[in-house]
């Protein structure tokens, strides 16, 4: 049995022992960086670029503090925020203590003025797989949260029987007796909880596993700048990720090796292969003087008045065109 247990420690997978969580988290925030290189444009915000990224931002106030993206107009202005919480696996109930240690941290920088703007940034729950429950119906509350026009309207969507679902009704409850913790063990009014559902996303990245989506996805994206080195081109922007991880590091163009930017500033390749090119064929030049119509006109109005019902006049003119 010794031996046994020897084995089993032996073969504990990374992610039981926190090695796989740290994978997934590094893998997430370096999506974020193609997207930033590639001049692509950050989930759950308007479509501006990606400026900057700062990650383990507690230090500079944030405690949702993984990821933190920073997005511009073209104009340097309109700034908005994704922060953005990393959780390979996670439960999204109310005694859960990860979803707990998330709500924490979200309501306390959603309720800070200095690191968080409502209505114009966003929260987010980057997980790796999840329950059905947590994946349909925790995002389906969520998207009525943003498309209701007031907290009365939402509670009554959520508790309506034939529209809603007590499944539905328990992820809201979760929501809400975490809100609660959160908020010194003080209950949380319909407004304030309805405010903040609209600012929360749950995304989900299958970023734990080579065969995912989204790392094929990332996959092209990268391909379009370096069409025969996209795998050897994303393990180099996990490096960089990785290592401004552990340094709690703010990633930006000028802060990237001059190697990596020079890759993206190519534009995407768009030609078109040349056995779809259909050739040109040279149009054969064309003379008005050798138009043997334009020459009798021209020939008939330099003689001006004539008749042709006059035999002499008729007999005239065709000896003249046909250079008699």
């Amino acid at each position: 049995m010794a031996c046994m247990s020897s084995m089993d420690k032996q073969l504990s997978n990374s992610f039981s022992t926190g090695g796989g969580g740290s994978h997934f988290e590094v893998h997430v925030q370096a999506s974020f960086l193609a997207l930033m290189l590639a001049r692509g444009f950050a989930p759950c915000l308007p479509c501006k670029p990606i400026k900057k990224i700062k990650l383990q931002g507690k230090f500079a106030g944030f405690q949702t503090d993984d990821l933190i993206v920073f997005t511009q107009d073209t104009t340097g202005k309109g700034e908005c925020k994704l922060l953005g919480q990393i959780k390979h696996s996670i439960t999204i109930t109310e005694n859960d203590s990860k979803f707990a240690e998330v709500i924490q941290s979200a309501w306390h920088d959603f309720n800070n003025p200095d690191v968080f703007t409502k209505k114009k940034d966003a929260i987010a729950l980057i997980t790796g797989p999840l329950s059905a429950t947590d994946t349909s119906d925790v995002r389906m509350i969520l998207e009525w949260a943003r498309h209701s026009e007031n907290s009365t309207e939402f509670f009554e969507k959520v508790n309506l029987v034939n529209f809603s679902s007590d499944a539905k009704r328990s992820k809201l409850q979760a929501f809400k007796a975490n809100f609660k913790k959160a908020n010194n063990n003080e209950e949380v009014l319909d407004d304030e909880a309805f405010e903040f559902l609209k600012h929360f996303h749950l995304l989900g990245y299958d970023l734990d596993i080579k065969a995912g989506v989204t790392l094929s996805l990332l996959h092209s994206l990268i391909g379009q700048y370096s069409p025969n080195g996209a795998p050897s081109l994303w393990a180099r922007i996990v490096e960089e990720v990785s290592s401004a991880n552990q340094n709690a590091g703010t990633i930006s163009a000028d802060s990237l090796p001059e190697e990596l930017i020079a890759v993206f500033k190519k534009p995407p390749v768009e030609t078109i292969p040349e056995s779809f090119v259909k050739p040109k064929t040279p149009k054969p030049h064309q003379s008005w003087a050798n138009q043997e119509e334009v020459k009798a006109l021209t020939t008939a109005m330099l003689l001006g008045k004539w008749q042709e019902t006059k035999e002499a006049d008729v007999e005239i003119i065709t000896r003249l065109i046909d250079g008699l």
